[in-house]
């Protein structure tokens, strides 16, 4: 019945999914406040970035971030 393992110990693939989690977390959050900051974008393109990142949240957050470092860096 009792097989040793410790039900309240988390396992390692339990901190694997917490980790990718937390960076996809990390990684929306980021892309939302650089996307809000940004002056490189209209409203109506920042708006149609925001949808995107909550979409698809993997490719979103890098896609806005790479459109935004691209722009940004034609503006200088």
């Amino acid at each position: 019945m009792n097989n040793g393992a410790n039900p309240l110990i988390p396992t390692g693939w339990e901190f694997l999914v917490t980790g990718i989690s937390a960076a996809l977390i990390i990684l929306l959050v980021v892309a939302v406040v650089r996307l809000a900051r940004s002056s490189a974008v209209t409203a109506g393109e920042r708006l149609g970035l925001l949808v995107f990142c909550l979409i698809f949240p993997v490719l979103g957050p890098i896609c806005t971030l790479v459109i935004l470092a691209r722009r940004e860096s034609v503006r200088r």
